[in-house]
């Protein structure tokens, strides 16, 4: 008895009508076979030690580059800092300027970069990230200190006897595709 009334009541409501037309639409979504994988990466200054020496002269700039594989020319590319200034966000290579002025001495500073790679032929568009980690240090510990690297998804500790005010450039990242 219950659900005949159910039924009846169901009946008396109005139907509820598509605010989109009907007509044109495909009923199943289609994915598309490629043979392309598009993929963008970050090379340039991920971790590294500054002197407390060069943080006090004011902003500390180290330069990025973002490389691609199965994109075609020409490419549209944004940069973005967390914490840092970007130099020339459309470039594929940039210099990044990082405000380190709050750091002291034996803090490892992290900030995030990212990079948007945009196919101008497909519009594939990649969205690739990075962290940076900063180690500040005074001159007297820049000679015996550990610091992270990280190569892939790899971290290491590595001792080195002899550093300079930064470390060699190392590639990683984290790379989204978006397919348009």
């Amino acid at each position: 008895m219950k659900k005949t009334r159910n039924n009846r009541e169901a009946s008396l409501l109005p139907k509820l009508q598509p605010f989109f037309p009907q007509e044109g639409m495909a009923s199943v979504a289609v994915v598309e076979d490629r043979d392309r994988h598009p993929k963008a990466c970050i090379k340039g200054d991920i971790n590294c030690c500054v002197a407390e020496q060069e943080v006090a002269r004011g902003p500390i700039t180290r330069h990025y580059t973002v490389l691609v594989e199965d994109m075609a020319e020409p490419l549209f590319v944004l940069w973005q800092a967390q914490n840092g200034v970007v130099l020339n966000r459309s470039a594929r290579s940039t210099a990044i300027a990082f405000d380190l002025s709050e750091a002291c001495v034996g803090q490892l500073w992290t900030s995030e970069i990212t990079v948007q790679v945009t196919d101008a032929v497909t519009y594939d568009t990649v969205v690739s990230g990075t962290f940076i980690q900063m180690l500040v240090t005074s001159d007297r510990l820049l000679e015996r200190v550990a610091w992270p690297t990280c190569t892939g998804s790899q971290l290491a500790l590595k001792e080195h006897s002899s550093l300079s005010s930064q470390a060699p450039a190392a590639t990683s990242s984290i790379s989204f595709p978006i397919h348009a």
